[in-house]
């Protein structure tokens, strides 16, 4: 829907020479897309982060003890030297990835951390998956 709507107002932007009103009509076609978009996945601020760290024992301590979160520790091997790692998964809200961002620069800047959004979260310390089943 997006992709349309801009396609026909730079083709009016092309026709009339005009950058004001496309320029709103693109900032509209924006914002209107981001609140579809928040109607039809709702508003989610769970986040899941991937963790490659040789510190991994430290990060998963303030994950459990200080963040009150849980998490999976498995083995991975890097592609580029072969050397085996340890990744931890785990999902916590917007404000504790920034606090656990934080802690991990402080123990090990050179860790590797993905962030993903995520549109569900379901099981403990989360939404339960029988409430979902009873709506």
């Amino acid at each position: 829907m997006i992709m349309v709507d801009s396609t026909i107002v730079l083709l009016g932007l092309l026709v009339f020479k005009d950058w004001k009103i496309p320029l709103y009509s693109l900032i509209v076609i924006f914002i209107t897309g981001k609140v579809v978009d928040t109607i039809l996945e709702g508003l989610n601020y769970d986040k899941v982060l991937f963790i490659i760290s040789d510190k991994f024992e430290d990060i998963g301590d303030k994950i459990i003890h200080d963040m009150n979160r849980g998490g999976t520790l498995f083995s991975g091997k890097g592609m580029y030297n072969q050397r085996e790692k340890q990744v931890i998964f785990t999902v916590v809200n917007r404000r504790e990835v920034t606090i656990l961002q934080e802690y991990i620069r402080r123990v090990d800047p050179h860790a590797f951390v993905t962030v993903l959004n995520s549109n569900e979260i379901l099981g403990e310390g989360f939404r339960s998956l029988e409430m979902k089943l009873d709506i």
